[in-house]
């Protein structure tokens, strides 16, 4: 199940459905017992407005998370999407090993 909270943004369906879609390609790797995105704005040291994905994974009891600012949302999902799968795959690597 999937949990979104925005901070600083409205509500948005699509996004949520790119992000869940998105995440679905972790699914097929590993179980997932819980996973929370939050979307928020925040301005960087030039005054710059950076879109923020913070994706917190619950999977066999073990949590990894990543938080990407990026100039949109969807680029900051999909960065944080591949580094999750990676560090999915790493854990499962070591857990098998």
């Amino acid at each position: 199940m999937i949990h979104f909270s925005y901070i600083h943004v409205p509500s948005n369906r699509n996004l949520e459905a790119f992000t869940s879609k998105s995440i679905q390609q972790l699914n097929k790797h590993s179980c997932l017992d819980r996973v929370d995105v939050t979307f928020k704005k925040i301005f960087d040291l030039k005054n710059r407005t950076r879109e923020v994905a913070h994706i917190a994974i619950t999977c066999d009891g073990h949590q990894v998370h990543c938080v990407i600012a990026s100039l949109n949302f969807k680029k900051s999902v999909g960065i944080a999407v591949k580094s999750l799968g990676n560090k999915l795959m790493a854990n499962s690597d070591q857990l098998s090993a």
